[in-house]
């Protein structure tokens, strides 16, 4: 049971260095190192230990300094036919916007209203809706850079992006056919299933929410 512990241990750390995402990266491999520093605990093997609890340490460090670190968010309304960056963007990006929209094709939503999250003034998210009925809009992509899910740039658009939601007239956004992965997320951010059609999300805000 110990040497399959270690095995495990050995597994978390690896797959830690494998994730895009600094936060999770840092999570996994904090407790992959505390792992390793029990395995070696009961080993006996100390100067394992040492080193171990050392990388915990510094886990921990970039963890709090990653809490801490305030990023600066802003929104970059673009239109639907931009060819100098949406379009590449777009490109660029294909493979893991397939994985959590499948089927997705900007040229295939009609009336496509498409809006930017900087972050620190990196484009690092791209959400695309468009209006569906009376004061509804449908979100037909809310995609982000692997490095940066962390909420964050959702929150900060749901927060920001309403007065011009409420502006345009929408009051009730809509995800419909989501992936279980991208339903999850909504949930998180306050979508609750329509009374009328459970498999499509709804949510509903007001300015100052």
């Amino acid at each position: 049971m110990l040497e399959i512990f270690g095995y495990l241990a050995s597994a978390v750390t690896v797959a830690s260095l494998m994730m895009g995402n600094i936060w999770r990266l840092r999570w996994m491999n904090l407790v992959g190192a505390l792992a390793l520093a029990v395995y070696s605990w009961a080993l006996g093997a100390w100067p394992l230990v040492a080193v171990n609890g050392v990388i915990a340490v510094v886990d921990v460090v970039h963890l709090w300094m990653l809490a801490k670190k305030q990023d600066a968010f802003g929104l970059a309304p673009v239109c639907n036919h931009d060819e100098a960056f949406l379009k590449p963007f777009l490109e660029t990006h294909r493979g893991d916007i397939a994985k959590f929209f499948p089927g997705f094709e900007l040229a295939k939503v009609p009336d496509a209203r498409c809006v930017f999250i900087l972050r620190d003034l990196a484009p690092v998210g791209l959400f695309v809706y468009a209006p569906e009925g009376e004061g509804v809009a449908r979100i037909h992509l809310d995609y982000v850079t692997p490095a940066y899910r962390d909420l964050k740039n959702a929150r900060f658009f749901y927060h920001r992006a309403w007065p011009d939601l409420l502006h345009e007239g929408f009051r009730e956004l809509v995800v419909r056919d989501a992936t279980p992965v991208h339903a999850a997320y909504c949930r998180r951010l306050g979508f609750g299933a329509s009374l009328s059609d459970p498999s499509v999300l709804v949510r509903t805000v007001s300015v100052g929410k």
